[in-house]
């Protein structure tokens, strides 16, 4: 806008840098956010922010005329989302800032927010207690100990099937956990250490998977710390009341 502010204005006030990089259609949609994924499929793994359920990918898988399934659930996700996130749903740009009034600012501003929300896709929205791929908590919550949801056991097993051929496992982060550990027979890995100050502080980890590495080509899982520990994935499966940690 050749120098000017005015610019600004359409976003009311409301950060309106990181609104213009990060919002549908943003200065950072095409280059950044149109690749990130929903979830993704590696090896015999399945990651993601939250969760799945088989809800979420049986749109998206398909039968041949022999019977066999092809999985295109996890894809279907990703595609939605990025169709989102690369158009700008509220239309054209106020960059000259021609508003006449604060009401019509706010007024523009509001309808900006709307528009997107409105449009967005059933994979990412919903907000916070919603059951989407970027917001359930059926396989990580309470932290640190096995779900309270009585049915996520039978849940992780239909979501699994339906993500792929011979998926064991699910990762995902969303819900902070005193340190990575795994839930519902190992078929749960929640990685979410809440290392931000902002969030808990905790001590960063990583999963490390090596796919078809042990014994009968069994994928073999570790964790991974700051002090330089490889600690066996098995030593991490929680109880109903603690994790096991030797």
């Amino acid at each position: 806008n050749y120098g000017s502010n005015r610019w600004r204005l359409q976003f009311a006030g409301n950060e309106p840098s990181r609104w213009a990089s990060f919002e549908p259609g943003g200065l950072l949609a095409e280059n950044m956010l149109g690749n990130m994924l929903v979830a993704c499929v590696i090896g015999r793994t399945v990651f993601v922010h939250a969760g799945l359920q088989a809800s979420h990918l049986r749109g998206g898988n398909e039968e041949n005329e022999n019977g066999e399934k092809r999985f295109g659930g996890v894809s279907k996700l990703n595609e939605q989302a990025r169709e989102w996130i690369l158009k700008a749903h509220h239309g054209d740009n106020n960059n000259w800032g021609e508003f006449n009034t604060v009401e019509e600012v706010i007024r523009a501003a509001q309808n900006r927010a709307k528009v997107a929300s409105k449009t967005m896709p059933d994979c990412l929205g919903g907000g916070i207690g919603a059951s989407s791929p970027v917001w359930m908590r059926d396989y990580s919550q309470p932290n640190d100990k096995e779900p309270k949801n009585p049915k996520a056991g039978n849940m992780i097993v239909e979501a699994l099937a339906e993500s792929g051929p011979n998926m064991q496992r699910m990762v995902m982060g969303h819900t902070p956990q005193r340190q990575i550990n795994s839930a519902l027979g190992g078929k749960a890995w929640r990685i979410d250490v809440g290392a931000s100050r902002g969030v808990m502080g905790g001590t960063p980890e990583a999963l490390e998977i090596v796919h078809m590495g042990g014994e009968n080509d069994e994928d073999v899982i570790n964790i991974l710390t700051v002090d330089g520990k490889r600690i066996p994935g098995t030593n991490r499966s929680v109880t109903d009341d603690i994790v096991m940690d030797f």
